[in-house]
């Protein structure tokens, strides 16, 4: 693979570990295991197709110049490799004949024995007198791009690694059992149907069709309808309060207080504002049900309802009216003169 495409195709594997971090539909239907076992298969094809053509360069060197392409142009680039002891000398003798190559080696043999055994390859020999000195190594680029290849892929597969482990550690809607999401939707549907007055059908959008990351919302009801959709996490989050008995903060009082909004549409009521004031005050009911402390449950009304303002400081419609508080036009007197 060009190592231009094998970048683009990184990309796209980078692109997909986040849209699958964050998308729980994606999640839903693909294993993890399935995207890293391709990125690992590319990677390791990238790799030992790297070390194989680099392999096939050394096999298939340059032997150097043939004899009449030296008589021809000269002698100045010819290679020679002369055997010396548990040395191996790479020579580059220019236009010397064999008896001055001869004679210069004589001359350089303690500096040769001095090398010890390997290969060598030497700097250009101009005449008898030249000094013996090295050539910089130039096997040293293709180990630097071997390993570099292995950093890359290792940091790829590194990646995905972690995508796989964040998702198998970490829990929400869709892995729980068939039993534990039924026993959850039933609770939900009884307590909209109590705010609906009339049978209600929570369903949790794991398909991402109603509402998710790109409605922006986190439910959706039909006015006066009989359905309701939820995200996967409200969902998960309502799962939690009714198995726990408890509260994990404002998350737990804002999940609550979206099955009751959206209750409160199913019922009949089509103005945002009224149906979250409506939702803070039954909402309390809602997380009894779940399994909260009453005190728990008006707290974490309590906290929505302040809270009210700066939340939806974006979407004014969503703001509660002025009547929304204690004795106000909107207080619904469900239990005495308590409000959250």
């Amino acid at each position: 693979m060009p190592v231009r495409a094998l970048w683009v195709w990184r990309s796209l594997l980078l692109a997909f570990a986040v849209a699958y971090l964050a998308s729980a539909e994606l999640q839903s239907w693909l294993p993890p295991l399935v995207p890293f076992l391709a990125a690992a298969a590319v990677e390791a094809q990238f790799f030992l197709a790297g070390v194989r053509s680099g392999r096939r360069r050394r096999a298939f060197a340059d032997p150097g110049p043939q004899q009449r392409d030296l008589d021809e142009l000269g002698w100045n680039s010819r290679t020679i490799t002369v055997p010396h002891g548990e040395a191996e000398l790479v020579l580059r003798p220019g236009e010397l004949a064999d008896d001055e190559i001869a004679e210069w080696l004589e001359a350089h043999r303690e500096d040769v024995a001095a090398l010890g055994p390997g290969h060598h390859e030497l700097a250009p020999i101009e005449s008898v007198a030249s000094p013996l000195s090295l050539e910089a190594p130039r096997a040293a680029a293709p180990r630097r791009r071997t390993r570099a290849r292995l950093v890359q892929a290792l940091a790829v597969l590194a990646l995905f690694a972690g995508v796989f482990v964040l998702d198998t550690r970490s829990e929400h809607w869709q892995r729980l059992s068939a039993p534990a999401r039924a026993a959850t939707i039933g609770v939900l549907n009884r307590q909209a149907a109590r705010i609906a007055g009339h049978p209600a059908d929570v369903i949790c959008d794991t398909a991402g069709r109603h509402v998710g990351y790109v409605q922006d919302a986190d439910g959706l009801a039909v006015v006066g309808g009989r359905r309701a959709w939820l995200t996967p996490d409200i969902c998960y989050r309502l799962y939690l309060i009714h198995r726990s008995g408890h509260a994990a903060g404002p998350s737990s009082g804002q999940a609550i207080a979206v099955l009751a909004h959206e209750a409160w549409h199913l019922q009949g009521v089509a103005s945002e504002a009224r149906a979250n004031c409506f939702a803070y005050q039954s909402g309390v009911q809602v997380g009894e049900s779940l399994g909260l402390t009453p005190s728990t449950a008006r707290q974490l009304m309590h906290e929505q309802l302040a809270d009210n303002p700066a939340d939806f400081a974006d979407a004014p419609q969503y703001i509660v009216p002025s009547g929304c508080h204690r004795g106000g036009s909107l207080d619904l007197q469900l239990d005495g003169t308590h409000f959250p």
